[in-house]
């Protein structure tokens, strides 16, 4: 007779770091999906914001497990703080694994599935696919809820490396862009740029390419949130900092020079070329992150 095995199931805990600055549009709803689809705790280092988002956040504080870190200086060690913020998260709460996010990044499991899926107390680095979520040009001028919008860059053109700041007739949406990672904390080395690669003491040896988890980028939310970006990333380069990605440094010289609406055409979707898009296979209709999205945000 064959003895019965009970296999032993052990919980990973999977932290969340926030590295923001006037998010005050989508920062609770990040934060309230996130927990909902199996983050158990929040690292949030506030850069100073001015419109209210270290408020909202410390609300979220009374009933989620986060802990909020003021940094008020203008400056953008992005690398230094989430690596920082990173290592909190395994002091604090004991953290497994770790997600070192942007407040426009929703990370979304496949149908039935959970972010903790995949975590297991062996890895190192799990690779997550990133696509860019695109606004219909009359639903962003309308002012309608980001995350209402189904559009999705299915197949990104694969523009020439570098040219950002200069070949202004490209769209920085449609362009291909790196993914993200989720990070062993134990073994955890470096977080690096933008969390789209990391530094572990065995990477070279179990990392992963994730089946089950695709990160949805809403880069352009609204109007206002957009020129208070591009103004926030001018004071930074004003400032003297040299570590930004170059399509920050075109928004900026386009915004300066009077550009930014034609910028907006190409960073949204003009009736006229929906069709275009969609038949060429370049963008998709994509209705899952929606539907996750406003169900965690009713079950929260």
């Amino acid at each position: 007779m064959i003895g019965r095995f009970t296999r032993t199931v052990i919980s990973m805990h999977l932290s969340m770091n926030l590295l923001i600055k006037n998010e005050a549009d989508i920062i609770a709803e990040n934060i309230r999906v996130h927990a909902a689809l199996g983050v158990d705790s929040f690292v949030v280092m506030d850069n100073g914001s001015t419109d209210g988002t270290l408020e909202i956040v410390r609300a979220l504080a009374n009933t989620l497990p986060i802990t909020v870190i003021e940094r008020p200086t203008l400056d953008y060690q992005q690398s230094n703080w989430k690596t920082e913020m990173a290592k909190m998260a395994r002091k604090d709460f004991g953290a497994d694994w770790t997600i070192a996010n942007d407040a426009d990044e929703f990370w979304i499991p496949s149908p039935g599935c959970n972010l903790k899926d995949e975590l297991t107390q062996t890895g190192s680095i799990i690779h997550c696919q990133r696509k860019n979520i695109l606004f219909e040009r009359e639903a962003f001028d309308r002012g309608a809820d980001f995350f209402t919008q189904n559009l999705c860059v299915s197949s990104p053109i694969n523009y020439r490396k570098g040219g950002e700041v200069e070949e202004v007739e490209r769209s920085i949406m449609l362009g291909n862009i790196h993914g993200k990672v989720i990070v062993r904390s134990p073994g955890m080395l470096r977080i690096k740029g933008g969390n789209h690669r990391a530094w572990h003491a065995w990477g070279w040896l179990n990392q992963k390419q994730s089946e089950r988890i695709t990160v949805y980028h809403y880069p352009i939310r609204s109007r206002e949130s957009f020129v208070a970006n591009i103004e926030n990333r001018s004071a930074l380069l004003k400032k003297g900092v040299s570590k930004m990605g170059n399509h920050y440094r075109r928004w900026v010289k386009l915004h300066d020079s009077g550009q930014l609406e034609q910028e907006i055409d190409r960073l949204t979707v003009p009736k006229e070329r929906k069709s275009t898009l969609l038949d060429l296979g370049i963008i998709c209709e994509d209705p899952h992150p929606t539907k996750v999205i406003t169900q965690a945000l009713n079950a929260s």
